[in-house]
C-alpha cells in the first residue's frame, strides 16, 4: 500500500505540471492499449494481449472508441483541464468474454476514472479515491493492432430534423453498424451514445435500445430519442 501511495503522490505532482492546453487537444486523435492495472492494494493485473484493451479518442469532438477484450463500443469523455477527465456511459456489444478477462472490472470502473497524466509517451488513468491506476501505451507498440472479428459499417453521419425544421437545418446523428447477431448499431446524438439492437420489422431495418428507436427504410430513418421523434437522412 505504501508503494502505491508514493505512486499516487507522484501522479498528483505530475498532474499539476500538465500543460494547460485543453485535454481535447492533447488526447484528440490518439490511440492506446492497456499495459497494466495497479490497484490501491498493490495488486497488479496485466492483460495477455495488450491490443485487446484499447482506447481511441476521436480527432474531433468528445467521442471515444473502446475495445474491452471481446466487446467493442463507444462513449464520451469530458475534461475540465489540469489532468482531470471523466468518461460517460459506454454503449458496448454484449459478447461473453472468457474466464480471466479484465472486461468486467474495466466496465465497472470506467465511470470512476477522474484524472490522467501523459508521461514518457504513456497515458495513466487514475480512479477516484485511490482506487487504482490504468497504464496505457500507444496502440501497436508491442503487438499488431486489433481487427474486429465482425463486419463494421461506418461511422455514418446523417442529419435529423423535426417537422418544423427548415431546409438546411438539423442536428447530426452519427452511427456505426456491427454485424453481430442480432445486429448492433451505436448511435451518437446530442452528446450521448446509445446502443440499439435489431428487432423484427415489417419493412426496413429497425433497432431498439434504452429510450431509443431507429427505423431505417427507403433512404431515411425515424429516430425516437428519449421520447422525441425526428426524421434523419444522409448528410
Amino acid at each position: 500500500m505504501r508503494r502505491y501511495f508514493h505512486t499516487a503522490m507522484l501522479l498528483g505532482i505530475l498532474s499539476c505540471v500538465v500543460s494547460p492546453i485543453a485535454a481535447q487537444t492533447t488526447l484528440a486523435g490518439t490511440s492506446w492499449q492497456l499495459v497494466r492495472f495497479q490497484g490501491g492494494d498493490d495488486t497488479v493485473l496485466t492483460p495477455p494481449d495488450r491490443s485487446a484493451y484499447t482506447l481511441t479518442f476521436d480527432a474531433t469532438g468528445n467521442g471515444v472508441a473502446v475495445r474491452i477484450d471481446c466487446n467493442r463500443g463507444r462513449g464520451t469523455w469530458t475534461s475540465a483541464g489540469d489532468g482531470r477527465i471523466e468518461f460517460g456511459a459506454l454503449a458496448l456489444t454484449r459478447a461473453l468474454c472468457p474466464a480471466g478477462s479484465l472486461h468486467d472490472q474495466i466496465v465497472k470502473q470506467f465511470g470512476s476514472i477522474r484524472s490522467y497524466v501523459l508521461r514518457d509517451g504513456r497515458l495513466f488513468l487514475s480512479l477516484m479515491a485511490d482506487g487504482g491506476m490504468y497504464e496505457f501505451e500507444p496502440l501497436g507498440s508491442s503487438s499488431p493492432a486489433f481487427r474486429t472479428p465482425v463486419a463494421v459499417r461506418g461511422p455514418l453521419t446523417w442529419t435529423c430534423t423535426s417537422g418544423a425544421a427548415t431546409a438546411g437545418t438539423g442536428e447530426p446523428l452519427r452511427f456505426t453498424h456491427y454485424a453481430t447477431d442480432p445486429a448492433l448499431i451505436l448511435l451518437e446524438y446530442r452528446g450521448t451514445t446509445k446502443a440499439a439492437f435489431q428487432v423484427r420489422s415489417a419493412s426496413g431495418a429497425r433497432y431498439e435500445g434504452d429510450d431509443v428507436q431507429f427505423w431505417e427504410a427507403r433512404g431515411e430513418a425515424s429516430l425516437d430519442w428519449n421520447g422525441t421523434r425526428t426524421t434523419c437522412r444522409p448528410s
